[in-house]
């Protein structure tokens, strides 16, 4: 691999800071999508319109996690402004990080001849992607997750307690990434010296987790000791997405995750990677497969990840979304990389590699343009495939307005319920209300709507007249008025 001639290395950095920048600059007119209307939104919102007079959220919006996203953004409005504009450069700085990271973690694990590769499987990345562009806390979270991974490897005290902290409090999905973390860095990556007590050895690697730990402790605490609950209580409007699931639902959620793992393009790197793998042992055997340490440990790191991350994922009705998982994605990128790069050349030669990477990158970057058929719930937020949505729903609003017909009139679905200065930051207290169709006179479908069920689809196709409908790139807005 190291004969691929690569020139001008220095402008990888640059062109991939460009390439993320110009995501986000695109975007700056994007309305808040899917959860970051409620995670980001709301929780600024009340911060912004309330001069910040209390910690915690209001029960009605309250989820349980520490409000930090929400407090940043609410200041930023408050420094420069509210609107659009100001929130989508706000997400700049997390953008820079989770780029400059990758970067970092590309050139300690291959060098830089080999970083082309590595920044692009990042920059096509759907479910990256598509996070990048929405003002969302999983941007954050994934450019805390690979600091902290990064400082682990290249043992930067440091940046371990900034990673941890930003774990901390952005989410308790990123406290259990934090959580998740230490125990690979104790019982995989770290080696004790012989002359080191083993409570020595577990001090030394703790501390540097225990300030953000420490927060995160104290928060949840503070919350349980002012509300009485963690992550939910049963009269909260995601309290369904809590229940346990029945052993049907189980099993479900056990497809729904290998289909996670393999959505939007992310087959091509399943495949790849299970057909190296493959060869590899057939060829050399199991005991050799282990040998490279790098590789072994980026292995446990994805086995440690995929347990604490399906943990939540499998056990609960409702917590099945692509983000969820976003450390696990980009840790199997890694691993395939690494498996790649340490395959020995005499059985895949480096042209071959080159082109194996081409297949998967492309493969990868194909997963933006996947759109499933309408009765096919799909992670919207998790593919550039949803970005026609901004401008077909501000066509819809423009028609409904021509028309003289007033928003609450409208039954829709999430992420469209609600008024629009959650979506808009226009001040708009008006709009569309949760569907009926035994009672709504007009409905507005969209296929980026998975809360119609497949009757309610097929009654709106076959009984409701469609009086108005816009589409663009497989994407669809379609308004219904009653029989």
């Amino acid at each position: 691999m190291q004969l691929i001639p690569i020139k001008n290395s220095y402008l990888i950095l640059p062109f991939s800071l460009i390439w993320a920048t110009a995501g986000v600059l695109l975007s700056l007119d994007h309305v808040f999508f899917w959860d970051t209307i409620q995670l980001g939104s709301k929780h600024a919102h009340f911060y912004f319109d309330s001069g910040f007079s209390s910690l915690l959220l209001p029960e009605r919006m309250d989820s349980g996690h520490p409000p930090l996203f929400g407090l940043y953004l609410a200041a930023g409005w408050v420094v420069f402004g509210k609107s659009l504009l100001t929130s989508h450069l706000l997400m700049l700085p997390f953008v820079w990080l989770l780029v400059y990271q990758w970067y970092q973690l590309g050139k300690y694990l291959g060098g830089e001849q080999l970083l082309p590769y590595f920044m692009l499987l990042l920059l096509v990345d759907p479910v990256v992607a598509s996070q990048s562009i929405l003002i969302s806390p999983d941007l954050p979270l994934m450019g805390c997750f690979l600091l902290l991974l990064n400082s682990i490897l290249q043992k930067r005290v440091n940046g371990k307690v900034l990673a941890v902290i930003g774990l901390g409090l952005i989410s308790m999905r990123g406290m259990m990434v934090g959580f998740l973390l230490f125990f690979w860095e104790w019982l995989i990556y770290s080696k004790k010296d012989k002359t080191v007590s083993w409570i020595s050895h577990v001090v030394a690697l703790l501390w540097p987790y225990l300030p953000g730990g420490l927060l995160a402790m104290v928060f949840l605490a503070f919350h349980y000791l002012e509300r009485g609950w963690i992550g939910f209580h049963e009269a909260s409007e995601w309290a369904p997405s809590f229940a346990l699931a029945d052993t049907k639902q189980v099993i479900k959620n056990v497809v729904v995750l290998v289909w996670r793992l393999l959505d939007f393009g992310r087959v091509f790197i399943g495949l790849a990677l299970a057909g190296l793998f493959f060869v590899f042992v057939k060829r050399m055997g199991w005991k050799a497969s282990w040998k490279e340490t790098i590789v072994r440990q980026i292995s446990l790191l994805f086995v440690f990840l995929l347990v604490g991350l399906s943990i939540s994922f499998i056990r609960y009705a409702g917590l099945q979304q692509h983000r969820y998982l976003l450390p696990l994605f980009l840790t199997l990128t890694v691993l395939f990389y690494l498996f790649l790069i340490h395959f020995p050349s005499p059985l895949l030669k480096p042209k071959a590699k080159r082109l194996l990477l081409l297949v998967v990158t492309l493969g990868l970057f194909s997963g933006n343009f996947w759109v499933y058929p309408d009765k096919i719930s799909q992670g919207w937020d998790s593919t550039l495939a949803h970005w026609p949505h901004y401008e077909l729903r501000a066509d819809m609003l423009h028609y409904l307005q021509e028309q003289g017909i007033e928003l609450e009139q409208v039954g829709t679905a999430f992420p469209e319920i609600g008024p629009l200065k959650y979506k808009d930051l226009s001040g708009e207290s008006a709009g569309f209300k949760e569907k009926d169709l035994s009672r709504d006179s007009y409905v507005l479908y969209s296929n980026i709507m998975n809360d119609f069920t497949d009757e309610e689809v097929d009654e709106l196709r076959t009984n409701w007249t469609l009086i108005y409908r816009s589409e663009r790139w497989n994407v669809r807005m379609e308004l219904y008025v009653a029989p």
